[in-house]
């Protein structure tokens, strides 16, 4: 009976190019879930004319990371965030906003210094009724760590009585922009007194950290007595 013989000079190859692909994707999955490295921005938010520091600025950045205010000398630190560029923007009520870009390196601290020119587009002012943000930030809330964080604008403002009658109430209706959209909240007041001023505040939930909030329109009644 004839002998029959099997060629299995092939299997040498197919068991080379096997484990080639075994190692690239172990070597694939090593990167993918290697850890993250992380640098840290310490910066400085100033008046662009007297270089004055600015306290209780907003500042956050783009992509995403923190959103933190200003110290009483203008400082501001981010530690601990992903390595790359960014844009870190400063906000503040009377300003226009800015952005400096810097690059974040591994166990670096990267610096930035943010110079704010004053705007004039943050109050509104009728007869007798004037409005304005004194102050606003966006705060992070994460009640449950396995999901993402709630964001609420936190804004103070002030309402004074600039004419010469009583107010017997007033409204104020405020703008909140954001990069999902427009959002609109109302507050209203009792009396005021000419020259009278009140400080309030609100807490609103909106979807995307604030851009920038202001003052859209002011209605007031005069006191009939």
């Amino acid at each position: 009976m004839p002998t029959r013989h099997v060629h299995t000079a092939y299997r040498p190859a197919y068991f080379l190019l096997l484990l080639s692909l075994v190692v690239a994707v172990a070597a694939c999955d090593e990167e993918t879930i290697g850890p993250q490295t992380r640098g840290s921005v310490q910066g400085v938010v100033q008046d662009a004319e007297t270089n004055a520091p600015i306290t209780r600025a907003n500042v956050t950045t783009s992509p995403p990371t923190q959103s933190v205010l200003t110290s009483d000398s203008g400082t501001f630190a981010l530690p601990d965030i992903p390595t790359g560029n960014y844009s870190i923007e400063a906000n503040k009520t009377g300003y226009d906003a800015r952005a400096v870009q810097v690059n974040v390196q591994e166990n670096q601290t990267a610096s930035a210094t943010i110079l704010l020119e004053r705007g004039d587009d943050f109050g509104e002012q009728s007869d007798s009724l004037a409005a304005e943000v004194t102050n606003w930030f966006n705060d992070r809330v994460n009640r449950d760590s396995t999901g993402p964080d709630s964001i609420f604008a936190d804004v103070e403002f002030s309402a004074r009585n600039a004419g010469d009658v009583r107010i017997r109430g007033y409204e104020v209706y405020f703008e909140i922009n954001t990069a999902e959209g427009t959002f609109s909240q109302e507050v209203s007041g009792d009396s005021l007194d000419t020259g009278q001023r009140d400080i309030g505040g609100f807490r609103k939930y909106i979807p995307a950290e604030a851009q920038n909030v202001r003052v859209q329109d002011v209605y007031w009644e005069a006191n009939s007595d």
